[in-house]
């Protein structure tokens, strides 16, 4: 029986290593800066709305319910699609790879404007939408739950809460005068 082995001189195998070395370099090079353009826009947000005043306040007021029928969106078009996939796993591992980073992000920044803001919130209605876009966290929970453990309460919970969050911020577009900016989000 005869054995064959390869061999490579010392020059190939430190060219190969360079071009994977190289390869690694610039692939950490694209992910970073794909992750700095996605922090970018986000920190836009909370310098525009870092000081709250009446003249600003609409507008704050939009971009928040846009933010949370984004999200709400956002969930049920993936938890509709895991579902006819039947793939609790999948879904799971696009809530914690894909939603909740992003979520994490924007509820950060949100909660910072709320923050900034918080004297000038007090007493107004507007105080609430942090808190209404923060409830997203446990609406996805129950989504999660509701998929995995075949709970129809869970997202018969998850899917009360969207309606509640949406009516709030109905209510809230209206005041401002936004009602062309009122949608009908659910999570069917």
């Amino acid at each position: 029986m005869t054995v064959h082995f390869f061999s490579v001189n010392t020059f190939q195998a430190r060219n190969l290593f360079r071009q994977i070395l190289c390869l690694l370099l610039l692939f950490s090079l694209v992910s970073l800066s794909t992750a700095q353009a996605e922090v970018e826009p986000n920190d836009a947000f909370a310098a525009e709305f870092s000081v709250l005043t009446e003249d600003n306040l609409p507008h704050y007021v939009s971009r928040m319910a846009q933010r949370y029928y984004e999200q709400v969106e956002l969930l049920g078009k993936y938890f509709q699609l895991y579902q006819q996939r039947r793939d609790p796993r999948g879904f799971n591992v696009w809530h914690l790879k894909g939603f909740s980073p992003n979520f994490n992000t924007l509820n950060a920044e949100n909660q910072q404007v709320a923050m900034l803001n918080e004297a000038f919130l007090a007493e107004r209605p507007e105080k609430a939408l942090s808190s209404i876009f923060a409830g997203l966290k446990d609406v996805s929970v129950n989504l999660m739950v509701a998929f995995r453990d075949n709970d129809p309460q869970a997202f018969k919970l998850a899917k009360t809460q969207v309606q509640s969050h949406s009516a709030q911020l109905e209510s809230l577009l209206k005041a401002h005068n936004l009602n062309h900016e009122v949608r009908q989000v659910s999570l069917d």
